[in-house]
């Protein structure tokens, strides 16, 4: 039996799991699954929704334990790729020589060498702590599943231990915005329940001048007065120099004492791609052309069959704006849908199914975006509208369904979404 070609996707996240259902469906489609097959790679053995990771977060254990938040949050690949020409490795990459084809995967404490013909890096991104003296040591991440567990049960912790409880998110940007307001909301839900004299506090620290520094200041503002009025403590424009256990000291020389550090303050691309002999921007990310291919470092270096890059673990300059485009989910599966169908076109050519084969193009656009801000409360724009309030925690919801919609089959999607759905309503308060 002749060996299949190998299309070789890095990364089951929001992009790289959605290239591999389209190309497999594709592969299906023109009967050529018989030649070809998709081989997707991951550390973990499931995507998770990091949208509600900040809900992890503040769960409470008596709404729902460790199994019920990662049935939800956490979503197998398995399930993703039923029925399809799609193979799925759980592995560490070790090594990737692009020059001769060859990935390097650590697998069950074995090595393992894949080929590949195609392959497409969808690695994501990891946590970036700018080489701040003492804060990796000293904080906690928010960036998996498991690291929403920590958060939560360090809290609870002090709860039992501490009269008051000093709280600091590191970062501004959506993700510290989303959790500042859910654990501000819960802390004072677990200070009728568990501790009435016990006071706490929350505040973010950001380096900007204003927290969601991406986002227009309409946002901005509309964020930070919903966090006043949940009792969030801003503090902007404030570099974070170094970090000591329970103390952040910021560039000008203030101190800030804390209980709990968590830091979203930014992500970087995945450190693999520092190692490829890619083309790269200034800062040192890989960049990718409209139709989602890398280029090699120099030309001169001949890279072994095609490569494409999405989602976060590259750079995609927008040319209207000039400015890298932000690693945002709805703009990794647009990448994805690109560069899978740009693939499947070079296998139809390859395979004679199709004389003139279309090339697709990326082009960005303004995304629909969601950002909730404690309780039944959330910030959707969609186009030129912005929607506040409890519709806009209704639409968060319907966002979330959708997406499990693409990727789920329907009985299971929408079982998944409503065990969701019973427990975060009981989570999210009112207000």
């Amino acid at each position: 039996m002749a060996t299949k070609s190998q299309i070789v996707i890095l990364g089951a996240g929001f992009g790289g799991l959605h290239a591999a259902i389209t190309i497999g469906k594709q592969l299906r489609r023109y009967k050529l699954d018989d030649k070809y097959e998709v081989i997707l790679v991951d550390r973990n053995d499931f995507q998770t929704y990091t949208p509600t990771l900040y809900e992890a977060a503040t769960t409470s254990k008596e709404t729902a334990n460790y199994l019920d938040l990662k049935s939800i949050i956490t979503i197998p690949v398995q399930t993703a790729i039923k029925g399809l020409p799609v193979n799925f490795i759980k592995g560490e990459i070790t090594k990737l020589d692009l020059m001769n084809g060859d990935i390097h995967l650590a697998r069950e404490d074995q090595e393992e060498q894949i080929r590949y013909e195609y392959l497409l890096l969808a690695l994501g991104a990891e946590t970036n702590y700018f080489n701040i003296k003492g804060l990796k040591e000293n904080s906690l991440p928010l960036k998996t599943f498991y690291d929403s567990i920590k958060i939560r049960d360090r809290v609870l912790e002090l709860f039992a231990e501490k009269p008051h409880i000093k709280i600091v998110i590191g970062g501004g940007g959506s993700t510290g915005v989303e959790l500042a307001g859910e654990i501000r909301q819960w802390l004072g839900e677990l200070k009728k329940e568990l501790s009435p004299q016990c006071n706490a506090a929350v505040s973010i620290v950001d380096a900007g001048p204003r927290i969601l520094g991406p986002f227009s200041e309409r946002i901005s503002r509309k964020a930070t007065k919903r966090l006043t009025k949940l009792g969030v403590e801003i503090v902007n424009n404030s570099h974070i120099a170094k970090v000591q256990p329970q103390l952040a000291t910021l560039e000008d020389g203030k101190e800030i004492p804390f209980d709990l550090l968590v830091w979203t303050g930014g992500v970087k691309s995945s450190s693999l791609m520092e190692t490829m002999p890619l083309k790269t921007e200034p800062k040192g990310r890989v960049v990718v052309e409209n139709e989602m291919n890398c280029l090699p470092q120099t030309p001169d270096l001949k890279l072994y069959g095609k490569v494409y890059g999405i989602g976060d673990a590259i750079c995609f300059m927008n040319p209207k704006t000039g400015k890298a485009m932000p690693g945002v989910a709805r703009a990794a599966i647009s990448q994805a849908t690109i560069a899978a169908k740009n693939i499947i076109g070079e296998i139809l050519e390859r395979e004679n199914k199709a004389t003139r084969v279309k090339r697709y193009i990326f082009r960005p656009m303004d995304y629909p975006y969601v950002i909730p801000i404690g309780g039944k409360y959330a910030i959707a724009k969609i186009g030129p509208i912005l929607i506040s309030g409890f519709l806009g925690w209704f639409i968060k919801g319907l966002v979330e369904l959708n997406y499990l919609l693409s990727i789920m089959p329907l009985e299971q999607a929408i079982k998944t979404w409503f065990k969701g759905l019973r427990i975060f309503i009981k989570n999210d308060r009112l207000g």
